[in-house]
């Protein structure tokens, strides 16, 4: 069973982030993580009927490196299942500052049945002050947990599959 952080233990890890640094480096985040619990802006319980939505459509962030040698950009996706109904968004994400923060935006949107494309979407990259992001609150290798806070002031964890 895997042990992930209660709500008191993700904020020491917050306060730590934002005074120190969360010391998340750009290897541990490459990979698929799976959208786990989401908490609300200023609310220490989870936000049980968003979470179970998207765990049921299986959401997924996917991070891979764009370029082995920079260490800071990522391909991003962001995907969701409905049975073969399959919603992805593309982009690109680069780790900024020392706390850091996971800028991203998406320059595409997929939709398939199946693996059968029958929507393709070009979409705008936003001007930095609207970019969304995720700060990055904390880690855990030997549990396989990711937590951080996005633009809009949830918080969530994911686990990497």
């Amino acid at each position: 069973m895997k042990q992930f952080p209660d709500i008191n233990k993700i904020k020491l890890l917050e306060k730590n982030s934002q005074k120190n640094g969360s010391g998340i480096l750009y290897e541990e985040l490459l990979g698929i993580w799976k959208f786990k619990y989401v908490w609300g802006k200023d609310s220490d319980e989870i936000k049980n009927i968003t979470s179970s939505i998207l765990q049921v459509l299986l959401a997924r962030l996917e991070l891979k490196s764009k370029n082995k040698e920079d260490q800071i950009n990522y391909e991003i996706k962001n995907s969701i299942n409905l049975g073969l109904l399959n919603i992805t968004f593309i982009g690109s994400a680069e780790l900024k500052g020392l706390r850091p923060l996971l800028v991203f935006y998406f320059e595409k949107l997929k939709i398939s049945i199946s693996s059968f494309p029958i929507f393709n979407k070009e979409l705008k990259k936003p001007e930095e002050k609207k970019m969304p992001f995720f700060s990055l609150v904390g880690i855990s290798t030997k549990d396989n947990w990711l937590c951080a806070r996005g633009r809009g002031g949830g918080l969530a964890i994911w686990v990497k599959s």
